[in-house]
């Protein structure tokens, strides 16, 4: 039996997945992750020249609410929260580097999405970053371990290269 029809068969749905959002009429927004966090208010101290000096420094760990309802593109990490047994995703967090959230304490909560896919995803790797595609959410999500203030509905995933 030949797989080549079905090597392109797969190919085509994959590649009908990674569009549907353009199809909808929707516009991919790439973003990066500094996008995520709000820009500085002129209101807000700047960072002292010596990070040792006693002059305060904050920082805003607000989301941008005007990225709600977009259908974006971001890349990231994948942080598996629930797989079946065959090690297929379904919900996971997507971080801006490697390591994040695992035996250190997590990203601010404006740098971390939960995802939800629309169909489950197999991850080879937790070292291999990865493009997501989907609806960005400003919604609040938690749980023992971290905290986000994005969540996605994920609608393709694709090796970052």
């Amino acid at each position: 039996m030949d797989s080549a029809p079905t090597r392109r068969l797969f190919a085509t749905l994959v590649m009908g997945c990674a569009l549907l959002p353009a199809a909808a009429g929707a516009a991919i927004r790439e973003l990066d992750w500094f996008e995520l966090m709000p820009p500085w208010d002129d209101a807000e101290p700047e960072a002292p020249a010596d990070m040792s000096s006693d002059q305060p420094f904050m920082m805003t760990f607000d989301p941008v609410p005007d990225l709600d309802g977009l259908v974006v593109r971001l890349p990231g990490y994948v942080v598996p929260l629930d797989s079946d047994e065959g090690g297929l995703l379904d919900e996971f967090l997507l971080v801006p580097f490697f390591g994040a959230c695992i035996h250190v304490p997590p990203p601010p909560p404006n740098q971390l999405v939960y995802v939800r896919l629309a169909r489950p995803f197999y991850l080879r790797s937790m070292e291999d970053p990865y493009w997501v595609t989907g609806v960005l959410h400003v919604r609040p999500w938690e749980s023992d371990f971290a905290e986000a203030l994005y969540m996605m509905d994920g609608q393709a995933m694709e090796l970052f290269r």
